[in-house]
């Protein structure tokens, strides 16, 4: 992998190093998570759009606080699709977001192991 998919560095030094502020943090967002990528689900199977857009804008939020680029952009493009009810790709869409945002909870929940 070139590029971390969460920089623990940066997020650290935004929580003012503040290791078990950023083990909570995390915990909150792992705990939260997968109900709103079940609920975007639900969404884009049933071709939503209203759903799929604040779904996704509420998701492109939370894992931005994490730094995490790609997941950023795959939600983003998710939200855009939904705000103008354009479903045409929308599975290939929320595939590529599950593959980043399960990239970005393994980054996670090694980061919130090795803050101890």
């Amino acid at each position: 992998m070139t590029a971390l998919v969460v920089e623990k560095k940066t997020l650290l030094e935004s929580l003012d190093n503040d290791a078990q502020l950023l083990k909570e943090v995390i915990a909150i967002f792992l705990a939260d998570y997968p109900g709103r990528m079940s609920e975007l689900r639900a969404a884009v199977i049933v071709r939503n759009p209203d759903t799929i857009a604040s779904g996704s804008h509420s998701l492109r939020g939370s894992v931005g606080t994490f730094g995490a680029r790609a997941a950023v952009e795959a939600a983003q493009k998710l939200e855009s699709m939904g705000r103008h009810g354009n479903m045409g790709g929308v599975d290939d869409a929320f595939s590529v977001l599950e593959r980043e945002m399960a990239l970005v909870v393994s980054a996670l929940e090694q980061i919130a192991k090795d803050a101890l």
